[in-house]
């Protein structure tokens, strides 16, 4: 208790040395920490501890220091390796004045207090420790719920007003009016789009959310085509339904109700994202079956007045010139002459009044076989 008291003594001078040594450690050398709550802390610190040293009924004060201590700095944004540093330098600061103000006849005494000081320095620290990295969930956790509130707001009443929009890409350092492009899938292709999200390069610049069975995952395009690590390059392998706001944010939700009915589309056998420019057919065929256009039906009705065996010829015919465009290439592939080629083509006309030589007429047949 003697050497306590004279360690009370040399609480201004352990303050100052205290100072002194954070400020070397480059973290604490900019403007996180002022200089009056750093000399605040530091005595506090070293009173409590002392304290602490003296009796464990003081421990409690201690802790409860030690716990505000720790999400305080959190907020501040000081490195935990920094705060850390910072707070096991009580130990060597109190061991040197304690070797400072004993004499030869404390040489045992100073053995045990030895293991004392650093027990209640470790104590302190373990608790700093402990409260900063719940304050740091705790911060994470509403940054989060921040984000998500801004994102929400996009997709509902609120993100038809211009001040959404504006507050949304002030808050993220983005550009309202950039085009964007959104991804939208369920179930397994939903799980591949959070994880592509999650990716910590990625994670600020692609915001993920989430509407009754639908996850979307939406991000500014990139200005350089060829950017390597564009986002929508990660999404090369899911089955997704992927749409562009051309205008920006204001046509955000837009883009998300068409990404989500593409993914729709999507079948077992689509490794990749169903967009608007490769999949349109499938996409009006879909449209009208929900209709109740049964654009399908009435050209099989149409085409029942042939033979079975005339029909699949005609079938086969058809598909191959509406993929390619080309009577020549549709008759090197079925290993025909260009007359007969163009002979089932007349004969299709004849049973379905499809001229597959104009396009708006090609196009019903496009659709029904879709």
């Amino acid at each position: 208790m003697q050497l306590v008291g004279g360690l009370k003594d040399k609480l201004p001078k352990m303050q100052e040395l205290f100072v002194e040594r954070v400020r070397a450690i480059p973290e604490y050398s900019g403007h996180a920490v002022s200089g009056q709550d750093l000399q605040s802390a530091a005595a506090k610190a070293i009173e409590l501890t002392l304290d602490a040293m003296a009796g464990k009924e003081h421990y409690p004060r201690l802790l409860d220091f030690a716990t505000d201590l720790g999400e305080r700095r959190a907020r501040q944004g000081l490195p935990a390796e920094a705060l850390i540093s910072a707070v096991r330098l009580d130990f060597p600061i109190i061991w040197a004045t304690l070797l400072e103000i004993s004499d030869g006849d404390d040489a045992a005494l100073l053995v045990n207090r030895a293991e004392d000081v650093w027990r209640v320095v470790d104590d302190y620290a373990t608790a700093t420790h402990s409260s900063y990295l719940a304050a740091r969930v705790s911060m994470a956790q509403e940054e989060a719920g921040v984000r998500q509130e801004f994102i929400s707001a996009l997709f509902g009443a609120q993100g038809r007003l211009p001040e959404t929009r504006d507050r949304f890409a002030k808050a993220f350092n983005l550009e309202p009016e950039r085009p964007y492009s959104i991804a939208a899938a369920k179930e397994q292709s939903a799980a591949e789009l959070r994880r592509v999200a999650s990716a910590p390069n990625r994670s600020r610049s692609m915001f993920l959310h989430q509407a009754e069975e639908y996850t979307y995952l939406f991000w500014p395009e990139p200005r350089d085509a060829g950017f390597q690590d564009a986002p929508d390059k990660h999404l090369s392998s899911i089955p997704c339904g992927v749409a562009t706001a051309h205008a920006g944010l204001v046509d955000l939700a837009a883009a998300g109700r068409i990404a989500a009915a593409l993914s729709d589309l999507a079948t077992p056998n689509d490794q990749g994202p169903i967009t608007v420019d490769r999949h349109w057919i499938r996409l009006a065929r879909a449209r009208m079956d929900a209709l109740g256009v049964e654009i399908g039906a009435g050209l099989d009705a149409q085409l029942a007045a042939a033979r079975p065996d005339e029909i699949e010829r005609l079938h086969e015919t058809v598909s191959a010139f509406l993929a390619n465009g080309s009577v020549s290439v549709t008759a090197n592939q079925l290993y025909c002459h260009r007359n007969t080629i163009l002979n089932r083509m007349r004969r299709f006309k004849e049973l379905t009044g499809i001229d597959l030589m104009v396009p708006v007429q090609a196009a019903r047949a496009v659709v029904a076989w879709a």
